[in-house]
């Protein structure tokens, strides 16, 4: 039964083990995208860090008169409020008032037949998908950047990439039509070149119709479209992972028809999600992605839900099957060690979790990490003996060498043990007291474990005078051994009754039998009337029993 328990034990584990293997190998991270990149990396925290920067720049420069910044009713007398201007628009769907932002001037007829306002959307889909603009890095300043390489009237935004080539996405200081005043638009050229980019970074189809039909509305960055299309993704990836894991889970009911409900349900539940969240990253559309969604994504947010699910349930599905393995090794004590332990593994793997997610998100959780190890260090040097004491608990509960209600003997004492806590294993003594005695100093001891008896030893120590005659002797040790021999509380064997030797205290009789009970009052009784009978034969057979005290003052 036990070989079948353990075979029992191994498959599941194995199993259990080889979904965790194969999950972790297809997710190529397990707290962090890598998606294909179409665009450069930001984050979160670079996305949110650049908008409030930006905010104070706008606010600044709108309050500072050394710019001596044109009026313009689209603000757009400097680089920077220019293209932060034409980016609201995009974002706000006023695509007629973005086309205000755009140099349409000495165009190509192929060019301005795509249409102004569709000019517009398209340049903003390239820079959704391949350039996050940095207000901060556009000049606040009438005359834009100097010393950049660059003539004076022109800015740079960023650089896009296209066949290998990077393509500058430029600003340029042109005259104001009704008055001639200098302000800022995007250039003509990069007008030019916006259907050619387009064609390389616009949406898929679908992603095309949704950006159209839906309102313009975004949050972090990621459009109102963008995130009904991949939760619509992610829903049918999980159902398709549902019905594969289904599968899986019969097939291996099919081949071991003794696992457990509690290993397939861990299949056909967490693994399902974890599945469905690494097929979405690793075989979403890439036309639809954008460098905000990037930034959402690289997050992995599901990923970490996922997996910190899959783990946690693993924990649970390792702690059942523990559980029924103690109890078959008769260590129930170990049952109750297991969710603390559980519990101490979730908040370790959580943390874990945590401080990837901030760091995937762009924060830097060194400085916090470091601070956790100062003040765990801390922690660890002032608690040293309690994590002693709490590993000695560890100790008793696996390796279960007393439980509560055994009566044991500990150093000097005896007593029954009535408590054994994370600190201090508690005893009832014979008198009636209470002993705590520290866990880590309690497993050192010596104990001796007398409800762990099978039976009770009788061994009656018996000195005749040394003149007893040896057909006396004879005749009493037959007599004794026929005696043990029908009483049926007493086991087969042993049976003894011999003559054991010569001593100072008078000649020794060995006399050793097991009584067949485990209950100390029961073996008292049994041993009470053994005696009498014992004392009944030697007054029979005329054998003296030789009193210590007595010979040792002679």
């Amino acid at each position: 039964m036990k070989l079948a328990h353990h075979s029992t034990f191994f498959i599941r584990s194995a199993i259990t083990f080889t979904i965790l293997f194969f999950a972790l190998i297809n997710s190529h991270s397990v707290f962090s995208a890598q998606a294909p990149k179409a665009g450069e990396e930001v984050s979160i925290k670079k996305m949110l860090d650049s908008k409030d920067k930006s905010q104070q720049n706008i606010e600044q420069v709108d309050n500072a008169d050394e710019y001596n910044v044109p009026e313009d009713e689209f603000e757009r007398g400097q680089p920077r409020s220019a293209i932060a201007g034409y980016l609201t628009a995009l974002r706000s769907g006023d695509l007629t008032l973005a086309t205000n932002y755009l140099d349409f001037r000495n165009l190509s007829d192929k060019t301005l037949a795509v249409g102004k306002e569709e000019l517009a959307r398209q340049l903003g889909v390239v820079l959704n998908r391949t350039l996050w603009v940095d207000l901060n890095s556009i000049s606040a300043l009438k005359e834009g950047r100097k010393n950049d390489n660059l003539p004076s009237y022109r800015e740079l935004v960023g650089k896009v990439d296209y066949q290998g080539n990077n393509i500058d996405i430029l600003l340029q200081r042109v005259p104001r039509a009704q008055d001639k005043v200098k302000i800022w638009k995007i250039s003509n050229a990069t007008v030019e070149k916006i259907p050619r980019l387009f064609k390389r970074y616009s949406y898929s189809p679908l992603g095309e119709f949704l950006a159209k039909k839906l309102p313009a509305v975004d949050l972090f960055g990621v459009m109102l479209w963008q995130w009904l299309y991949f939760i619509l993704m992610l829903v049918l990836y999980y159902l398709v992972a549902k019905v594969f894991t289904w599968l899986v889970a019969f097939g291996i009911k099919r081949v071991y028809d003794k696992v457990s409900n509690d290993v397939l349900r861990f299949i056909k539940e967490p693994f399902a999600l974890l599945i469905a969240v690494i097929v979405a990253r690793n075989f979403h559309d890439e036309a639809n992605v954008t460098i905000a969604l990037r930034a959402v994504t690289e997050g992995g947010t599901l990923l970490i839900i996922a997996w910190c699910w899959v783990s946690f349930r693993f924990i649970d599905l390792m702690k059942t099957i523990l559980a029924e393995k103690f109890i078959a090794q008769d260590k129930p004590l170990a049952v109750y060690l297991l969710r603390p332990a559980g519990t101490v593994l979730k908040i370790i793997l959580f943390s874990i979790a945590a401080l990837n997610w901030l760091e995937n998100l762009g924060f830097n959780a060194s400085t916090l990490l470091a601070g956790l190890g100062i003040g765990g260090l801390a922690i660890a040097l002032a608690a040293q003996k309690t994590v002693e004491n709490i590993i000695g608990a560890i100790t008793l509960y696996t390796s279960a060498p007393i439980k509560i209600g055994n009566f044991c003997r500990f150093g000097n004492s005896l007593g029954v043990v009535e408590e054994i806590g994370l600190r201090a294993t508690r005893i009832r003594t014979i008198d009636r007291s209470v002993i705590y005695v520290a866990n880590a100093k309690f497993i050192d001891m010596n104990i001796e474990n007398f409800s762990e008896r099978e039976k009770m030893a009788f061994k009656p120590k018996i000195y005749l005078t040394p003149d007893t005659p040896k057909e006396n002797i004879d005749a009493l040790l037959v007599a004794i051994r026929d005696m043990l021999s029908g009483s049926d509380k007493l086991a087969a064997t042993p049976l003894r009754s011999h003559f054991k030797a010569y001593t100072i205290y008078g000649l020794e009789l060995d006399v050793f039998a097991y009584v067949n009970t485990t209950d100390f009052d029961v073996f008292l009784d049994e041993i009470n009337q053994l005696n009498l009978n014992i004392l009944s034969l030697l007054n029979e057979h005329d054998c003296k029993v030789q009193v210590i005290a007595e010979r040792v003052g002679e």
